[in-house]
């Protein structure tokens, strides 16, 4: 369930949540005026009174916490795909140096695998499967074919050796987005985000019974900051599905600067 619900669209996610907060708001009224007596209401009222403020904070600082780890892993996805990025780079420049043959072939083989990334990657991400990606064969391929040019060059050329090193923090950076996209938001703390926010409505409630039906509207906007609260968490909570997603932007990027030219000196020497 909670893994459908971050797949869904941001407008989608956060009508569920309104509809779900409006629920509980109405379904908590119309319990708490069947069965509190009027004579007890006061009383209740002065009981409930202290615990609001308390349960209040609670709530704030569960979905605090959550909101906060869920975006520190969005953002640590995202500093993977910069990592990847710069790592090509890296590669491209160095190829540059290689004779052309060697250089078009490194280039186009790496650009093949970064084609991949935002297209099979991330679909593949999406659904839990990172095995179906073509992209682990793709950079296997970009790896033999710079590991194979030992063959072709000394040993000890910079360019190699500074190739090798961008091509493993290529395979580091992916392996980490891969574990990055298989975590999932504790469900216990989603869970007790959920009760807190059920505690402090019903709190609000049973002040708003005190003082008559019209006061209970004061509740509606706490409604909505729970209900706007729980849509953020699970907007947020998978970093390639969902509303908020890792861009890939900055791979498409470097795609289009290799097949431009930017790392083949010898076309614009011509």
């Amino acid at each position: 369930m909670l893994k459908f619900l971050t797949t869904l669209d941001g407008l989608v996610i956060v009508l569920i949540c309104l509809v779900f907060w409006i629920g509980v708001a109405a379904l908590a009224t119309y319990l708490l005026w069947r069965f509190i007596p009027e004579s007890a209401r006061s009383n209740a009222g002065s009981f409930v009174g202290p615990y609001i403020v308390t349960s209040g904070s609670i709530f704030a600082f569960l979905t605090a916490f959550l909101i906060n780890s869920e975006y520190a892993t969005l953002k640590s996805a995202q500093s993977y795909v910069g990592q990847e990025v710069a790592a090509a780079t890296q590669v491209a420049a160095a190829s540059s140096t290689l004779t052309p043959p060697d250089a078009e072939r490194i280039q186009d083989t790496m650009t093949v695998y970064l084609n991949s990334l935002p297209t099979a990657e991330w679909n593949a991400l999406k659904l839990g499967k990172p095995e179906i990606s073509p992209s682990d064969r793709l950079l296997s391929d970009l790896q033999h074919q710079v590991y194979a040019l030992s063959d072709s060059y000394p040993a000890s050329t910079a360019a190699l050796n500074a190739m090798s090193s961008g091509v493993e923090e290529m395979t580091q950076a992916r392996r980490q987005w891969i574990v990055l996209a298989s975590s999932t938001i504790p469900a216990p703390l989603l869970l007790l985000s959920i009760f807190g926010g059920i505690v402090l409505l019903v709190n609000a409630l049973v002040l708003g019974t005190v003082h008559g039906r019209r006061y209970s509207l004061v509740s509606s906007g706490l409604v909505l900051m729970v209900a706007l609260n729980i849509a953020v968490i699970l907007a947020i909570t998978a970093p390639f599905r969902g509303p908020f997603v890792t861009k890939s932007a900055p791979i498409s990027q470097l795609v289009t600067e290799i097949q431009d030219g930017a790392f083949a000196p010898w076309i614009k020497d011509r």
